[in-house]
C-alpha cells in the first residue's frame, strides 16, 4: 500500500491543551481490489474525535493505467501530542499526525512511502512559528494487548504512518519578547548598588519594587503556558532574577550596618565589589541557561 500526504493547512495551535487543528490530504495506491484503505484508515492521535471529518475525493477508487487503484482522502480535525517546554521559548516542537489501517494487520497489508511522500502547502503560515521540513516515517506498531480476544495468541500488529512537521519560534523575536522585560527589571534593580550608600531608603525601595515586578512578569508569562510540574527555561531565568534582586537587597542591608558603624569607605568598597560580582554572575548564569536551551531546543 503506497501512501503519501499533502499538508494543506495548520488551522489552530493550542499549546495549553496540547492540541492542533490540521487539514491534510492522504493518497493511497494499491493493487489488491479487495482493499479499501480510505474506508478502513484510522487516525490514532485524534483530539475531539467527534469533530473529525474524513472525505474521499472520488466516489469509487480510480484504476490507473498501471493497474493500481488510487484514492485521495481529505482529513480535517484536531490532533493531539504532548508538548514539552523545558527550553521554552527556544523549544522545538513537532505537529504529528499518525494513522493506521483499523482492519488489516501487517500480515495482510503494510504501508510504504511514495517516492515523494509528503508536501506542504507553499502558502502555509503558522503565526509565531517557523515551519521546518516535514517528515514521513512508517513502522509496525505492536499493541501490548489482545483487547480481550481469547482467540489470539499474539499481540495485534499494524502498519502505522507518522507525519511529523517540526516547528520552532523565531530566535530573535522570542528573545526580545521573553527576556527584555526581565533584563529591564534587573537593570533597574542594579541601580540600588550604584546609588550612594547613604541613600538606604531609596535603594531598598528600588530593590523591593524590582522584586515585585519580577513576580508580576512571571505570573504574566505563566498565563500563556500549560500547567507543568517542571521548571521551564523562563522559570529558571526568573529564579536567577529573584536571586539577583535578593542578593542586591542583602548588600544594601550589609552596607547600611557599615554606615551605622561609621565605616563609609568600607561600605562603598563592599557595595562596588558586590555590584560587579552579582552582575557578572547573573550574566554568566543567564548565558549558560540560554546557550543550553538554544542547543538542545
Amino acid at each position: 500500500m503506497t501512501v503519501g500526504v499533502f499538508v494543506n493547512d495548520v488551522q489552530a495551535l493550542d499549546l495549553r491543551e496540547h492540541s492542533y487543528a490540521m487539514d491534510v490530504y492522504v493518497w493511497f495506491r494499491w493493487s489488491d481490489p479487495d482493499l479499501a484503505p480510505a474506508e478502513t484508515v484510522e487516525v490514532v492521535n485524534p483530539n475531539e474525535l467527534w469533530g473529525h471529518v474524513s472525505e474521499a475525493q472520488y466516489d469509487e477508487p480510480i484504476q490507473l493505467p498501471s493497474g493500481e487503484f488510487y484514492q485521495v482522502l481529505r482529513v480535517q480535525g484536531r490532533f493531539s501530542r504532548k508538548f514539552f517546554f523545558n527550553n521554552y521559548p527556544y523549544d522545538r516542537q513537532s505537529l504529528v499526525v499518525e494513522f493506521e489501517d483499523a482492519v488489516h494487520e501487517v500480515n495482510r497489508m503494510t504501508y510504504e512511502a511514495d517516492e515523494n511522500p509528503i508536501a506542504l502547502n507553499p502558502r502555509l503560515l503558522l503565526p509565531g512559528f517557523r515551519v521546518g521540513e516535514p517528515r514521513v516515517s512508517i513502522e509496525s506498531f505492536v499493541y501490548p494487548t489482545a483487547f480481550g480476544d481469547t482467540r489470539r495468541t499474539e499481540p495485534n500488529t499494524y502498519s502505522r504512518v507518522r507525519v511529523e512537521i517540526p516547528i520552532r519560534r523565531p530566535l530573535l523575536t522570542s528573545t526580545l519578547k521573553m527576556l527584555l522585560p526581565v533584563l529591564c527589571v534587573v537593570f533597574g534593580a542594579s541601580l540600588m548598588l550604584r546609588l550612594k550608600v547613604t541613600f538606604v531608603d531609596a535603594r531598598l525601595g528600588i530593590g523591593i519594587t524590582s522584586l515585585l515586578t519580577v513576580v508580576a512578569i512571571q505570573l504574566a508569562a505563566n498565563e500563556t503556558m500549560p500547567s507543568v510540574d517542571y521548571l521551564v527555561l523562563m522559570d529558571k531565568i526568573h529564579l536567577v532574577a529573584y536571586a539577583y534582586v535578593l542578593a542586591g537587597l542583602g548588600i544594601v542591608l550589609a552596607t547600611a550596618r557599615r554606615i551605622e558603624d561609621e565605616a563609609l569607605e568600607k561600605a562603598q568598597r563592599f557595595q562596588r565589589r558586590g555590584y560587579w560580582a552579582t552582575s557578572l554572575l547573573f550574566v554568566a548564569v543567564l548565558a549558560v541557561l540560554i546557550g543550553q536551551a538554544v542547543l538542545q531546543g
